[in-house]
């Protein structure tokens, strides 16, 4: 660049004189920053001036931080494939302790919103985590889920609190879990066997030049070791702001000031992460998605009875069912071998659970006689004006005649008349007089 500014101004000078001295070039290194926010920003976004911020005063639970780490090691699938596997962490700001939820996907599968549910449930039921005050999300599509529980959150929150965070997007240094996943790096993960490093072309571990070797044994073995070592480094003591304590001590503390966890029906947490739906009882059993599902209490309800469902969004969860005012997992109906002898026990307990089902709405139910309340509904009714009657039809002279022998056919004799009932009456006891006599 000097050559051709030199260039630029008539300067003709041999290369061998355009020398800069190094401190001369440092005199211009403030520029360097600019290069660096041009070419390299995520340099540029860790080198920021920033705060620091002290969690030591929350609550154990009172901001929870979840993110998804990627594990640089490498374990075997039951097919003998080699695989990455990944973890959903939770991460207590209060006290610095860790829960993590292990997954081994397919491959090309990535964390979706079902792994996180089922992970957030894990911590919830957890001894010594339950449910959390707040959140603190990656802004991983994969954590929208626990939107859902935002009200339940706000139960044990001040009105008006912010109970959910979503991080922004590419501020790692702004999310505690960061730093601690890179003291996992160097303390936990990189003691696994099959570690394979961050850079995985490289290839450095236990061989030189050669694939990495994978975990020496199955994924229980691994989820197992994984937790073991979890474990260890929730009781590892850390400085700063931490006092030299490790995150159990400070939980300790914490208990001893009187904090306790919040526990949650998981039934309850289940529906919460599920879609409602309904379904009408056939013989005992709901069909759902192409299956069979039944249940102790479902087989009692008459067939048509509607039945309030939640479709949990975990992979291979069982759907929910309220049955008898409360929600219940639903199991899959079971064929029953044709010879067996339970299958017709099982026919007739579920039969006898309906016919007492039945016989208890009866003692309830009011008794109602349909054909009286159809006719006093039909009394209260009131019947429509009719006009008067347009003149007979004139049907011919032969009609006339006929109609006159059946009118007298059917004529209705006169009431006779009170001189006629009075001479009746004298002959009626004349005629009883005589025979009294013996006249014939």
């Amino acid at each position: 660049m000097l050559f051709e500014l030199c260039q630029a101004h008539g300067l003709k000078l041999p290369e061998s004189a355009l020398r800069l001295s190094r401190r001369y070039v440092e005199r211009f290194s403030a520029y360097r920053v600019v290069n660096q926010r041009r070419n390299d920003r995520k340099a540029f976004d860790d080198a920021k001036p920033r705060i620091r911020r002290d969690w030591t005063g929350f609550l154990p639970m009172e901001r929870v931080v979840a993110d998804v780490k990627h594990l640089d090691v490498i374990v075997q699938r039951s097919d003998g494939s080699s695989a990455w596997p990944k973890i959903i962490a939770f991460m207590d700001a209060a006290t610095g302790r860790l829960r993590v939820h292990p997954l081994l996907l397919e491959r090309g599968e990535g964390i979706r919103q079902e792994h996180v549910i089922e992970a957030f449930l894990a911590m919830v039921a957890a001894p010594g985590w339950g449910f959390p005050q707040g959140l603190y999300l990656d802004n991983g599509s994969e954590f929208a889920a626990l939107a859902k529980i935002d009200r339940a959150l706000q139960l044990l929150n001040e009105p008006g609190a912010r109970t959910l965070i979503f991080a922004r997007p590419y501020n790692a240094a702004a999310k505690p879990i960061e730093s601690l996943f890179a003291r996992l790096d160097r303390q936990v993960f990189s003691l696994l066997p099959g570690y394979a490093g961050a850079d995985r072309m490289a290839k450095k571990t236990q061989t030189v030049g050669k694939p990495p070797l994978p975990y020496p044994g199955d994924w229980d073995d691994f989820c197992q070791t994984l937790d073991g070592l979890i474990r260890a480094h929730n009781h590892r003591t850390v400085g700063g702001a931490r006092q030299g304590r490790s995150p159990e001590a400070w939980l300790e503390r914490k208990v001893a000031e009187g904090w306790r966890p919040v526990h949650v029906d998981p039934l309850a947490l289940d529906a919460a992460f599920a879609d409602p739906d309904s379904r009408r009882v056939d013989r005992g059993v709901l069909k759902i998605g192409g299956q069979r599902y039944t249940h102790e209490r479902l087989a009692a309800l008459p067939s048509r009875s509607a039945v309030d469902l939640a479709l949990p969004w975990r992979r291979d969860a069982p759907p929910l069912a309220k049955l008898a005012g409360a929600w219940v997992y639903l199991q899959p109906e079971v064929a029953y071998p044709a010879r067996w002898i339970e299958g017709a026990r099982e026919s007739s307990r579920r039969q006898q659970a309906q016919a007492r089902h039945v016989a208890a709405l009866a003692t309830e139910a009011p008794e109602i006689d349909p054909v009286a309340l159809k006719i006093r509904w039909g009394a209260r009714q009131a019947d429509a004006t009719l006009p008067a009657p347009l003149p007979p039809l004139d049907l011919g002279a032969q009609r006339r005649e006929q109609a006159a022998v059946i009118r007298e056919a059917h004529a209705v004799p006169p009431a006779p008349s009170a001189a006629e009932l009075r001479r009746a009456r004298e002959m009626a006891l004349t005629e009883r007089l005589e025979k009294a006599q013996g006249h014939d």
